[in-house]
């Protein structure tokens, strides 16, 4: 940014000046005034004294003596107008000339005028002028700033635009030219199978001239027919192929040639069907053309083309069996085409025959490199097979062939996350939502992704955006649920509460049991953490009703129960031995069975219960801390000892730890240990429970 100085419009200083010529002579001007008044004013005076003279010469040598030169003078003058001859006047005269001469001798003349009050208003005003200024500048500056901010954020955005533009763009053209592939691919395979067909219909009209025409009959009718069918004139075409239907057999090459023109028109009508709108249109077109296709197979057993038509009716109709049996004859007589293949293995999937699916999916892929749809089903079954990292790399090779495939992106990043490459599964997320940022499970997802990451806002930010796409008069709980979730995390406690609520009265429209149970537990759980313990219990008990065996409900309640003022103990233990029986290696569950069993004095039950969950979680201290008071509680000194000793080693700093050692060796008769561990404990804490250490060491002392 540049720098701009601003001019403060003063000197900083500020000095005395000498008077000017026109106040000096101002001054001059006024002290003759003051003399001439006070001559006349001693002149009356004189006058009515009765001795004029000398009192006209007193006055005279008092403005001499004051230096009004110029007043002694006149009045001198005055007076020698008078007595010319008078030599005492004269004197006086030369008197004042001598003196007079003198003083003009000094060019400075002093004038004393106290202009303090004048220089501290100036430099007061001055002050505020310069504080003025420097407001202008910093607000200036300020304003500079904020244009930079706004020129820059708005480059950004034009720069995002024009990046987006581009991105968009390129992403256009690799599905141009993919497109562009398939479709040339597409074409080279109908020529191949015209080529074909003309070159043995060329070799029949050879023979001779009748046959030639008989062919070039059919032909045309069924050439009329598809020209029909490309002007959308169905019932035209049908016609059309009726008519060609009556001119079959020829007078030879049958049946060969029927059966070529039965699957020639077959596969016109099911090509058209592809793209019809109308439902019914398309189940007319689809019937006629399995119709010829069946005629065509009776006729040649061989013909590729009319098997895949009528394994796609089947597959249509879900009768998956036939439709196993029509694609494997189509593969099998034409193993040149990539979409019977495609098309094989789709059904082997749907059958769970995921190895030949595999096989079909593979042959499809080297027929055709630039089938995206073969490249992401190979990914599928792949996945079925337990083979990851060829998954993965089917589904980036999938959307390297089509950078807009949304599919490929999103279960790209759903094994991603199975495999918590987070970071992957981020970008694999965005780059579904940068092609389709209405896809809400996509939006979901990534939001439970940053959620797992810790980036606890974006999370947020995700889940807001798939609600904000929920249709109207509709809810989703299970979203409602994890924000609640989230906004917890974020200790955004009401927020938190308003959506669990919210998933709570939805919830009936969750048909899952499970899903329900999950979404009454979060409801329970964020009602406990926020003090509403009535609350809490009445929804952990609703639990149950959609999952007997929501094991983390049966813990909470029992620990609910447990730290009452007054413990439940009873209904605690029956909640904790139910969620040991559903799972005997869950860590909760022995640690509280251990925590329930210690305060209710069972110490053998307490330390078997502790000892599992230590052996679950070796590394928890809490836990062997535990063990050792329920030893020791039970009067197993040794073993308490020594499960003490190894969480010192663990934790050297566990100050309780060797507090209650020391009790121990005490009731081991060790009073030398016990006097160790407590002197270590006065020195490294000296203020840890002092006074009973302090009494525990007199006690030693005193026996």
């Amino acid at each position: 940014m540049e720098n701009y100085e601003f001019s403060d419009g003063y000197n900083s200083g500020i000095k005395k000046k000498s008077l000017t010529k026109k106040q000096k002579i101002f001054i001059a001007c006024l002290a003759s005034s003051l003399v001439v008044i006070i001559f006349l004013i001693c002149l009356l005076c004189c006058n009515s004294s009765g001795s004029a003279r000398s009192k006209a010469i007193s006055l005279i040598e008092n403005y001499i003596s004051r230096g009004f030169y110029d007043q002694a003078s006149d009045k001198i003058t005055e007076l020698l107008e008078k007595n010319p001859d008078d030599e005492e006047l004269w004197s006086l005269l030369a008197k004042i000339k001598s003196q007079k001469d003198s003083s003009q001798g000094n060019q400075n003349v002093n004038v004393n005028i106290d202009t303090s009050s004048l220089e501290n208003s100036i430099e007061k005003n001055f002050e505020i002028q310069r504080q003025e200024s420097e407001k202008m500048r910093l607000q200036s500056e300020k304003n500079l700033e904020i244009q930079r901010q706004e020129s820059e954020k708005t480059m950004k955005e034009m720069q995002n635009l024009i990046r987006k533009q581009q991105e968009q763009q390129e992403l256009q053209k690799k599905q141009q030219e993919q497109e562009e592939k398939l479709q040339k691919q597409k074409e080279e395979q109908r020529k191949k199978e015209e080529e074909a067909r003309k070159a043995k219909e060329a070799e029949l009209a050879r023979k001779n001239a009748q046959l030639k025409k008989e062919i070039d009959d059919v032909n045309e009718v069924i050439l009329l027919g598809k020209a029909a069918l490309n002007s959308g004139n169905i019932s035209e075409a049908l016609s059309y192929f009726t008519e060609a239907q009556k001119k079959l057999p020829v007078s030879q090459g049958e049946p060969d040639f029927s059966a070529s023109k039965y699957s020639e028109m077959a596969k016109a009508l099911w090509e058209a069907s592809q793209t019809e709108s109308s439902a019914e249109q398309k189940k007319n077109l689809i019937d006629q053309a399995k119709t010829y296709a069946e005629t065509a197979v009776s006729k040649n057993p061989k013909d590729a083309s009319s098997h895949f038509i009528i394994g796609m009716y089947n597959l249509d109709k879900k009768d998956m069996p036939k439709a196993l049996e029509s694609l494997t004859k189509a593969a099998t007589y034409d193993a040149n085409n990539y979409l019977y293949f495609y098309n094989l293995g789709r059904v082997q999937y749907m059958l769970k025959k995921f190895t030949a699916a595999k096989s079909s999916f593979s042959t499809s892929c080297s027929l055709n490199s630039v089938f995206a749809p073969a490249r992401y089903n190979l990914a599928l079954t792949n996945l079925r097979l337990n083979d990851t990292k060829s998954a993965l790399s089917d589904l980036r090779k999938a959307h390297d062939i089509d950078p807009r495939h949304e599919k490929a992106y999103l279960e790209e990043a759903r094994l991603l996350s199975r495999l918590s490459d987070l970071n992957g599964a981020i970008t694999a997320y965005l780059n579904v939502i940068k092609i389709n940022n209405m896809n809400r499970d996509a939006l979901n997802e990534l939001a439970a992704v940053y959620s797992r990451a810790g980036k606890l806002s974006e999370s947020e930010s995700y889940f807001r955006k798939s609600l904000a796409l929920l249709p109207q008069n509709t809810d989703d709980p299970v979203t409602y649920y994890n924000l609640s979730s989230v906004l917890y995390e974020e200790n955004k406690i009401t927020e938190a509460v308003t959506y669990a609520k919210k998933a709570y009265d939805t919830k009936d429209s969750v048909k899952d049991s499970s899903a329900k149970a999950n979404i009454v537990y979060n409801y329970a759980l964020i009602s406990e953490k926020t003090g509403d313990i009535d609350n809490a219990i009445k929804y952990y008990s609703e639990v149950f009703s959609y999952n007997p065996n929501h094991i983390k409900t049966y813990i909470n309640l029992g620990s609910i129960y447990l730290n009452f003022l007054e413990p439940d103990i009873e209904n605690a233990l029956s909640l904790f031995l139910k969620a040991y029986s559903i799972d005997k290696n869950n860590f909760e569950a022995n640690n509280n069975l251990g925590s329930a069993y210690l305060l209710k004095k069972e110490f053998k039950e307490a330390i078997t219960y502790f000892q599992n969950a230590l052996k679950i979680d070796s590394k928890n201290n809490e836990v062997r801390s535990n063990l050792a008071k329920a030893f020791a509680s039970d009067q197993q000194f040794d073993n308490a000892k020594t499960t003490y000793l190894e969480l010192l080693k663990l934790d050297s700093s566990n100050w309780n730890a060797f507090l209650e050692l020391s009790k121990v060796c005490l009731a081991m008769g060790d009073s030398e240990g016990a006097e160790k561990y407590l002197v270590t404990l006065q020195e490294k804490a000296p203020d840890f429970r002092k006074d009973e250490v302090s009494s525990l060491l007199k006690s030693i002392e005193q026996n």
